[in-house]
């Protein structure tokens, strides 16, 4: 078949293809009507009237007009007219039109056939397999994977739209006025439960595709079955996308649950406030008081309500319960002797201050070649370093700790550091050398 550019080709022809919701009910209410029977131009007028009644929009002043619009319309695609005879009948596409949504709303759920189907498709498979797995694979798929896959999809959006229409009814029904709003909310909650009971029979009768993959994945590693890899991907692909799908649908039967139950929960709440409001304002309205000489006044509540009964709670003594041990005395407990360990107390002492002693002597050196880069707008570091370790005796952690300062210090927007991959020897010291490194001021 020639491949046709889709979107551009209904584009035109785009409310013809699919009519309008006016139009579509008129063509379903013919096709209820007459079927694949003839009928008159008249027969349509009727239809239309009563449709576009019940829709609520009859009232036009040029009905003529407009029902000759509609017929010409339907008359592209859905209808056909014999002019010798003046009679109308469906065309094909118009009939398919009809008989799809008829069939689609009249599917019904139907585990046990969905369980019955995958086994039929999983013993094919096999017996198939067994015969020869190149021509054989292609006609199981054929004949039996192709066929029966859009009747499992199928199954799938048919619960999906059982939780859309139950959706769509509690969103109705809560607008509607009435007496037991709480009893309509538990039925539309016993529907989803139902609808996720379906889910879940569902998945069980599903779980038979793990089995039909788990025959068609080892024949991925075989090198005879090359030409079969298109063939054997679709059908993994097809079957983890059913299974991807039903686990949409029980989610969002899962979400849907816990707002049915807040909703439950703040109307009873608004319930119990407003009953409580339309109490206090009934016993304003009829409680009255008496009031005898001497005495303080009298409530007298209306008659439908019971006598209240006030009464002050009296604290319940509370008994702390002593025994002899609690009264006896304790005998006291001995002290504990505590020692210092004055030497390792000093040891100790003497490495604090050696740490500060050094953490100072790291902080100077830093601020020596801050002020160096400041008055002559650079440093070489390496002849610098090598100072510091002389000074320092030889103490290599002191300028090794005052170049991370000085580079940590320095790498933002007042100094540039640079470093030159050229040694840097000192006679000194024979077995240390440094990258030549410089540290200039930006102007």
């Amino acid at each position: 078949m020639k491949e046709i550019d889709l979107y551009s080709e209904a584009k035109p022809r785009y409310y013809q293809l699919i009519p309008n919701k006016e139009d579509g009910l008129i063509i379903l209410a013919l096709y209820q009507k007459y079927g694949q029977n003839e009928f008159t131009e008249d027969q349509i007028i009727q239809v239309i009237n009563k449709v576009l009644s019940d829709l609520g929009s009859s009232g036009l002043r040029e009905e003529s007009n407009r029902n000759n619009n509609i017929i010409l319309r339907l008359q592209e695609f859905f209808l056909w007219r014999d002019r010798k005879r003046k009679l109308y009948g469906f065309k094909n596409y118009g009939i398919e039109f009809c008989e799809k949504i008829s069939k689609r709303l009249s599917e019904s759920y139907h585990p046990a056939k969905i369980e019955r189907l995958f086994k039929h498709l999983l013993e094919t498979l096999k017996v198939s397999l067994e015969k020869g797995p190149a021509e054989e694979l292609f006609i199981w798929k054929e004949d039996h994977f192709q066929q029966r896959s859009v009747e499992l999809a199928k199954q799938i959006e048919i619960l999906d739209q059982q939780v859309s229409q139950s959706v769509a009814d509690f969103r109705f029904q809560i607008k509607q006025p009435q007496e037991n709003i709480v009893q309509v909310i538990d039925n539309i909650s016993a529907g989803l439960d139902a609808i996720k009971q379906h889910v879940d029979e569902l998945k069980a009768g599903f779980q038979i595709t793990y089995d039909i993959d788990d025959v068609l994945e080892p024949m991925l590693k075989d090198p005879a079955c090359f030409e079969l890899l298109d063939s054997i991907a679709e059908v993994m692909q097809y079957n983890e996308h059913v299974r991807n799908h039903l686990d949409q649908v029980s989610v969002r039967i899962d979400k849907i649950k816990p707002g049915i139950r807040e909703f439950i929960f703040e109307f009873n709440q608004r319930e119990l406030d407003r009953k409580t409001d339309q109490f206090i304002h009934y016993l304003l309205d009829h409680t009255s008081y008496t009031r005898q000489e001497g005495q303080t006044k009298k409530l007298i509540l209306p008659e439908k309500v019971m006598p209240l009964v006030i009464k002050i709670p009296e604290a319940a003594p509370k008994f702390c319960v002593l025994t002899e041990k609690d009264l006896s005395r304790k005998a006291p407990l001995p002290a504990t002797a505590r020692s210092v360990d004055t030497e390792q107390t000093m040891v100790a002492m003497v490495k604090n201050r050696e740490k500060l002693a050094q953490r100072k002597r790291i902080q100077d050196w830093t601020q020596q070649a801050l002020r160096h880069i400041q008055q002559n707008g650079q440093l070489d570091f390496s002849p610098f370093f090598f100072h510091i370790l002389a000074a320092e005796q030889n103490d290599l952690n002191i300028p090794v700790r005052v170049a991370q300062r000085l580079v940590k210090q320095c790498n933002g927007r007042q100094y540039t550091v640079s470093v030159a991959q050229q040694e840097y020897h000192n006679p000194d010291y024979q077995n240390l050398s440094l990258w030549n490194m410089t540290i200039q001021k930006r102007i």
